[in-house]
């Protein structure tokens, strides 16, 4: 198949070429990583560099072969024009998502927006929390996107950590009265009267 650099004119027929050369030759993509790998391996440009984000993070998408086609197509297959991207682009807050999500869906539209990076860093530290924003303030534009984006999820992760209490571990130790002292063999306990005259009799000595 030939190489697709993120013209949405040539997606689906590139798409089309991909699923028939892994059907006629099943054997070397034995699971659905291998297929989605294959595909990446075809990608260049934009679509190269979105893939690669996928592929980096982990996503789910890279797990299934057609969900992996599915976002493809969802990014590069449809005609989305510029003006609706810079929209989605500019209301794109964190919300209650993680740090790790927001700059999924960030990524997911740099490629298509044809922004340069210092409007599209602006616009990212704008969508982030309050309190994550406050914590990237002493970093500015020069530290470049892909940074400012990994930056601020490492000190997300910092901050989660420390708003969790640390477990206290007190130590308790069992009180114990003291032992008796065991008394001589062969003594007994004196009754009053006898302890009286023996008080008596040292007196008298």
């Amino acid at each position: 198949p030939a190489v697709f650099s993120g013209n949405t004119a040539e997606c689906r027929g590139f798409l089309f070429q991909v699923s028939l050369y892994i059907e006629m030759q099943p054997q070397r993509f034995p699971s659905e990583r291998a297929r989605v790998a294959f595909l990446i391996s075809l990608l260049t440009g934009r679509a190269l560099a979105w893939a690669s984000m996928l592929w980096s993070v982990e996503s789910p998408a890279i797990t299934s072969f057609a969900a992996f086609t599915t976002r493809l197509t969802e990014v590069f297959g449809t005609s989305t024009s510029v003006t609706s991207t810079a929209d989605q682009l500019l209301e794109l807050h964190q919300g209650t998502d993680s740090v790790v999500d927001y700059s999924l869906r960030f990524r997911m539209l740099v490629a298509p927006s044809g922004w340069n990076e210092a409007a599209l860093l602006g616009t990212y530290r704008r969508g982030l929390n309050q309190e994550l924003q406050m914590a990237m303030a002493p970093y500015d534009d020069t530290l470049g996107l892909e940074a400012f984006i990994q930056r601020s999820i490492h000190l997300s992760q910092r901050l989660t950590a420390w708003r969790t209490p640390e477990a206290e571990t007190t130590q308790v130790f069992p009180s114990t009265a003291p032992e008796p002292k065991p008394m001589p063999l062969g003594s007994r306990r004196l009754s009053p009267q006898e302890q009286k005259r023996q008080l008596a009799s040292r007196a008298c000595l």
